[in-house]
């Protein structure tokens, strides 16, 4: 069966998928993989405006460090851990916050869409009720 299926559409779908699998099953694996690739999807249009833009350039210059290194071993090494194997490197085993990952992605990927066109995916409303809950220091006033 086809479907006739536009990039931000196929977005927005992997990352209610990515909320449902945080929110209701701790399944945070997935849930970064997802929002991950919802992020690039509808980052790729935004260009320098993406999330993943924004923050490298802020804490690259905040904090000195070659954009680079902030990208690879901060704002994506899990999910590009998650998603690739790396012949040239004996890292099997990796130490992440799960959790604080996912939430991460998530949000980038949400901040992306509010760029985009302003929209919101269906599940972003429970999200933002659940950080509001659970982590609300990460909301600003």
């Amino acid at each position: 069966m086809k479907f006739k299926l536009s990039k931000i559409d196929a977005a927005a779908d992997q990352l209610d998928w990515a909320i449902r699998l945080f929110l209701d099953h701790k399944a945070y694996i997935a849930a970064i993989t997802l929002a991950g690739a919802a992020e690039e999807v509808i980052g790729k249009p935004l260009q320098d405006r993406a999330a993943f833009k924004q923050l490298a350039t802020t804490l690259s210059t905040r904090f000195g460090l070659d954009r680079r290194a902030v990208t690879q071993d901060h704002l994506n090494k899990a999910r590009n851990w998650l998603k690739h194997w790396d012949e040239n490197t004996d890292q099997n085993e990796i130490e992440l916050e799960l959790d604080e990952e996912a939430i991460q992605y998530i949000v980038r990927s949400l901040a992306n869409f509010a760029i985009y066109d302003s929209s919101t995916p269906s599940e972003a409303p429970r999200f933002f009720e659940w950080l509001q809950n659970n982590r609300p220091e990460l909301l600003v006033d």
